[in-house]
Parts: C-alpha cells; structure tokens; sequence
C-alpha cells in the first residue's frame, strides 16, 4: 500500500521509543536506522529537554530537527541551531510560586538555558531530570529566577492541592498546567497553542511532506495533540486510554517488545 513512499516518522521517547530501561531496543533500532537509509526522515519529539534527546538521535544517526519541551523548542542540533523556541513567562511562574506555599511540594523543578532550579536537594529527582551540563540552584525559586523558563514542574505532597493548583493557571490565557497520566503528584506547565503538533506542522514546512505522509509515535497525555493531527498515527499499546481514544492504530506490542518496529514493519512492509 505505502511502497516507494516517503513518510515523515515522529517518536515520542519515555514509553514510546524508549524501553523501562531507557533503551532502544536492537531491533528497533535496526528497523528505524533502514528506513533512514531508504530516505525516510526520522526525527524524535520530546518532553525532554534536548540534552536528554540528543543521546538516542546520535544513537541512531539522526540529522532532521529535534522537538523539546513538548513543541516549545525545535534544533538543528549539528549545527547549533534553534529554529523556535517559546517560554514561560517568569512572572506568571512567580505568581504561581508566590500563591502555594512551598511546603505543599515535594519539589519543584524549573530550567532556562544552562540553569537548573530545585527547591529541594533530591539526587534520584534531579537525575530524572538530566543534570549533567547544567548549573544546579537550590531554595525558593521565587527568589532564585531571573529569565522566562523552557520547563516548569511540579512534585505535589497531596494529590488534593492539584484543583486549586490547576484553577489557579486558567487565569492565564495561554498556559494550562496538567498533571501526568501515570502519576497523581507531578504536574507541569505547557502551552495551549504550542505543542508537538505544532512543531510537526514546522517540521512538514521544512520537508515538504503532506499531512498523509507523516507518522507520530506516543504513550501519554502530552502527545494528543501530536497523534490527532498526524496522517497515520499510533498510541503504544502501554500509552494512556485518552491517547488510545485519538489514535488511528495502537501498536501490536509496547514499549518493551519492539511496539513501534512491529507496527512499522506492518504498516511499511518490512
């Protein structure tokens, strides 16, 4: 059905490409590195910050634009560039920070170019987060912020604080916060009119790829958008029931059976 068609193919990472282990498994790998050299464009699209994406692109030998932070950051990262980039407001994160009192957290996490901000030292946290490279700051970040932000977290003691929390931020007119599908405690700030989907639509621009010709990967919340606007799109067969619901397929396997491979190979021929 698809041969000699070139496709645009899209991975989320965490639950996605990514194995428990935080892998790419060999034969997926195998499976995208042959459809890079048959002229396919691969690329990854992330909630990470492109520090943390760049390991698994140089695995696989990636040279189309990456997307960070969910759609806020797209780079060329051979050549150093950033093609977009959006922020949050520092002033609407200290609003935020000024009406909650810190002991509701467990931690909160939040970073602009090479600096990292914690409010607690928690080593198995701050290495979730991708330290290396980065200036680490500790202590009330209201206090400690000076630039917009490229990633706001959260880490709440009492899954009851998040309606406030989250009632707090629909004040703003272009930031939402939204917690995580497989956890009750950590939330983070996103934007309503940039995500993956948007930077997807960038990345068509770039290559000239029609809407049909694109694939998107995903597991949780943060891809709906992607894998709604995508021409052929798959929830992984561990992803959240809400990305299921949106999704064209859900692949045959999961994160840690070779999902996306087998649904390639399904789809493409292989």
């Amino acid at each position: 059905m698809f041969h000699n068609q070139k496709f645009l193919i899209v991975l989320d990472l965490d639950g996605t490409l990514l194995t428990s282990e935080k892998t790419i498994s060999p034969k997926t790998k195998e499976v995208l590195l042959r459809l890079s050299r048959e002229g396919h464009v691969v690329t990854m699209a992330s909630g990470r910050p492109p520090r943390a994406i760049l390991p698994f692109y140089r695995m696989l030998g990636l040279s189309a634009p990456m997307v960070g932070y969910n759609g806020s950051i797209i780079l060329l990262p051979d050549e150093e560039k950033v093609l977009f980039e959006r922020r949050f407001s520092l002033p609407k994160v200290k609003a935020f920070l000024e009406s909650f009192p810190s002991d509701l957290f467990l931690n909160v996490e939040a970073e602009y170019g090479n600096e990292m901000f914690f409010l607690r030292p928690q080593e198995k946290y701050e290495d979730y987060f991708h330290r290396e490279g980065m200036n680490c700051h500790y202590g009330e970040m209201k206090d400690l912020l000076r630039e917009d932000l490229n990633a706001f977290l959260i880490e709440v003691k009492d899954p009851a604080d998040r309606p406030a929390m989250s009632k707090f931020v629909e004040r703003y007119d272009d930031v939402g916060l939204r917690f995580w599908y497989d956890s009750d405690h950590v939330g983070e700030f996103y934007f309503y009119d940039v995500n993956k989907a948007t930077a997807i639509r960038e990345l068509e621009k770039i290559y000239g790829v029609d809407r049909a010709h694109v694939i998107c990967f995903g597991d949780a919340d943060n891809d709906v958008e992607m894998i709604g606007t995508a021409g052929i799109s798959f929830a992984m067969k561990n992803g959240s029931d809400e990305l299921k619901k949106v999704a064209d397929y859900v692949t045959p396997a999961d994160n840690d059976h070779d999902g996306i491979a087998l649904a390639l190979e399904g789809m493409l021929g292989l």
